[in-house]
């Protein structure tokens, strides 16, 4: 039987970006004001990501006036961004579209309700943003305990104000900032419960640039207003666990020493932010390996251009994808509209100095950030009777139980013990479990086999795809089957 042949299917689009938040719609702008055809697929039902969540429907009417005040200048200054991404002709904006599948070739598979397919063009940028780093710890499985991230989202899509007793604990600029705005809008926490120290700041002093003053400047403020609010604070705080039967009642931590134990009705955690990386691995791109983040990136040109995983893979050619804003390197806002500014001037074949020196001054204070708030709740790895895997119940010691059965690889562990093949397809797991494995058996940190569908994809959606890949599509009926010695039926 031989194989049919069939022709390239045609390009849907010049260029189909992968998120609205502000490196997917600075990159859309850019690109259809230039004439290309511009396809843009986002999750959310609006645009502005993260960042800049419900930020049109919180600008519709005076009756969100103190929300945008707590929620701060930061916040509101993405409103002309996302006033300039709807005003743009030739932008073919798709809200509520999750993408499930990614190909190295710029095919792309797409979910909106109960309609699938794929769509493809000849340049991708993958502007999926970041997601907080997983933080397993006794108790973060109880309901009560959410990330900060989280909490920001119920405040900006559905303007809920925490109550009761509130605990913030963990690392990073974005716990002041989510503390400084929970102060605005009347609700004071209980603590906050800092990983980092001093010792840190010092020396991250050695990473300070000119450029990355106004960062300092504005971290520096987030932590006066909280001080002059009377919100405690404590730094160098290990071993936080959470408590309670049904939900979190009380929270523990260490504190110089000395076990701290207070009632708590809410436990914030936040140990940072890494690029969300389930995309760039589905679609066969190189990532690499951050001890220093304990987290995988992908691999890319300044100008985000991608590279493939050297082997066997679906699709030929170039690689056409391009990854930019978080997704590449955690920069926050500012950073991401340069970078997406710059991957669109790249694809145009403009000379692109300008959008180049943009990104490296609004990525200045990266570097002081980084060495001033290291990993704090994720450094230790967790003890056996720790949930990893959430989705599947998956304790640490039932993961170390393998390895030291035998289990040496990645995949190997997720086949025997499911971790890995829930819901979230490991973007919570992955990361433990190769820090795991690397402290048991020194393996590299090879994260697992990635297929689609990254995103679940309804049977009923399947079965009506759009957009197939004639040839990728075919099925073989025969010559895929082994044939028994002394068979010669199929002959």
């Amino acid at each position: 039987m031989n194989a049919l042949s069939f022709g390239t299917p045609a390009a849907d689009a010049d260029v189909i970006v992968i998120g609205a938040g502000p490196a997917g719609m600075s990159a859309a702008i850019d690109l259809a004001a230039a004439g290309r055809r511009v396809i843009v697929l986002d999750m959310q039902p609006a645009p502005g990501g993260q960042i800049f969540r419900a930020l049109e429907a919180n600008s519709a009417g005076p009756e969100t006036g103190a929300l945008l005040a707590a929620l701060g200048p930061a916040y509101s200054a993405g409103r002309a961004l996302i006033q300039a991404f709807r005003a743009t002709p030739g932008i073919d904006y798709r809200p509520e579209t999750t993408v499930w599948d990614l190909r190295a070739d710029g095919t792309v598979g797409w979910l909106r309700g109960d309609a699938a397919g794929y769509l493809r063009a000849s340049h991708v940028v993958l502007a999926s943003g970041a997601m907080e780093r997983p933080v397993p710890f006794p108790g973060w499985t109880l309901p009560g305990v959410m990330t900060a991230g989280a909490v920001q989202t119920l405040i900006k899509a559905g303007r809920l104000r925490p109550e009761g007793r509130i605990v913030l604990a963990g690392t990073g600029p974005l716990i002041f900032l989510l503390a400084d705005q929970l102060r605005r809008l009347g609700v004071k926490p209980a603590l906050i419960a800092r990983t980092d120290r001093l010792r840190d700041k010092i020396a991250a002093l050695a990473q300070l640039r000119p450029a990355a003053l106004p960062a300092v400047v504005k971290g520096l403020d987030w932590l006066a207003r909280l001080r002059l609010a009377g919100i405690p604070m404590r730094t160098g705080i290990t071993e936080l666990a959470a408590k309670g039967t049904e939900r979190v009642e009380a929270v523990s931590m260490t504190v110089s020493g000395q076990t701290l134990e207070l009632p708590c009705d809410l436990l914030v955690v936040h140990d940072g932010i890494v690029p969300s990386v389930d995309l760039a691995h589905c679609a066969g791109l190189a990532l690499e390996w951050r001890d220093t983040d304990a987290s995988w990136r992908p691999r890319t040109s300044p100008d985000g251009q991608a590279e493939r995983v050297p082997g066997p893979s679906l699709t030929a050619g170039p690689c056409r994808i391009r990854v930019s804003g978080d997704a590449r390197r955690i920069g926050g806002a500012e950073a991401a509209i340069a970078h997406g500014r710059h991957v669109a001037a790249e694809i145009l074949g403009a000379t692109a100095p300008d959008t180049a020196t943009a990104v490296r001054q609004a990525m200045a204070a990266r570097g002081f950030i980084d060495a001033a708030f290291p990993p704090g709740l994720a450094k230790p790895l967790p003890a056996d009777t720790t949930t990893v895997c959430r989705c599947e119940e998956i304790t640490a010691g039932t993961l170390r139980a393998q390895i030291r059965a035998g289990a040496r690889e990645m995949n190997q562990i997720r086949g025997i013990t499911r971790c890995g093949m829930g819901p979230c397809q490991g973007r919570n797991c992955a990361v433990t479990l190769a820090r795991i494995l690397g402290a048991e058996c020194s393996a590299p940190p090879v994260p697992f086999h990635a297929r689609p569908p990254v995103r679940p994809l309804p049977l009923g959606a399947l079965a009506g795809l759009t957009g197939l890949d004639p040839e990728l599509a075919q099925v073989v009926s025969l010559e895929d089957k082994p044939v028994a010695a002394g068979d010669d039926a199929h002959e």
